[in-house]
């Protein structure tokens, strides 16, 4: 049961500091050096539930928030098949509990990724905050979606979805339902940031406090596997792209746009 074991241990240990320490870091990431010499450059990208990891592309299926299919997504769940071990290694402590990774995306089309940047993030800010000018605008969309590009992708500043190297997720059990965590996937607010939760006030709710623990197991699961998160997404998670290195602190990072996709 999650209330003893290893994996209560994980639930119980705080995320402020690192995550703190991750959102100083975060600010001009796509800055950070690639080494495009590095072998690893050409890990081949692979299908995750070819590998038993469950998952569904949420934005091919439609979830919520969006409730339909995003015109140019795909079903695929691609991902660097070094990054697919690690994952397989996460699903292996989650097993005795009766639980699993559930992946929500991975790499994305960069048509996905300028629908979000260009037009849906900025209108929904827009109609949110009429009062808010173009730089309030762009500064908030950056903080929960990259900038795509028209064109080709800058092999030294690809959005961390293109890499093949980041993926969202969370943990769910096995065929079953996902561990709570607050919000839903794709929640642009400050909820969503993966320390939203750390304070502890009088009266804290219940749920409030499970998705706490839910967060903390995700991201220490994550983190021993290797991953850096996304301090203002809690399902987000990459491995050797720009975002990863500059949060663990690498000289540069070693995937750039993903191959043969």
């Amino acid at each position: 049961m999650l209330t003893q074991g290893p994996l209560f241990a994980l639930r119980d240990r705080p995320l402020a500091d690192p995550v703190a320490r991750a959102a100083a870091l975060r600010p001009g990431y796509r800055d950070h050096a690639i080494d495009l010499g590095d072998p690893r450059g050409a890990d081949p990208i692979v299908e995750v539930r070819d590998y038993d990891i469950a998952g569904a592309n949420a934005y091919f299926t439609g979830v919520a928030p969006y409730h339909h299919r995003i015109a140019g997504a795909v079903p695929d769940l691609l991902l660097r098949r070094p990054l697919v071990d690690r994952l397989v290694g996460v699903n292996v402590r989650l097993k005795p509990y009766g639980l699993e990774l559930w992946v929500f995306d991975a790499w994305r089309p960069l048509s996905i990724q300028n629908h979000f940047h260009d037009q849906w993030m900025p209108d929904r800010l827009r109609a949110l905050h009429p009062d808010w000018d173009a730089a309030r605008i762009a500064s908030e969309t950056e903080r929960y979606w990259a900038r795509g590009g028209n064109g080709a992708v800058d092999p030294l500043s690809p959005p961390p979805h293109a890499t093949g190297a980041a993926v969202d997720l969370t943990i769910r059990y096995r065929n079953g339902a996902e561990l709570f965590m607050g919000t839903i996937f794709d929640d642009v607010s400050d909820a969503s940031n993966t320390g939203a939760f750390e304070s502890d006030p009088d009266g804290l709710a219940f749920s409030i406090r499970e998705a706490r623990s839910n967060r903390r197991l995700l991201y220490w699961l994550m983190d021993d596997a290797g991953f850096a998160n996304n301090p203002t997404e809690w399902w987000h998670f990459s491995l050797g792209d720009q975002m990863w290195a500059r949060l663990k602190g690498a000289a540069a990072a070693y995937y750039s746009t993903a191959p043969g996709v």
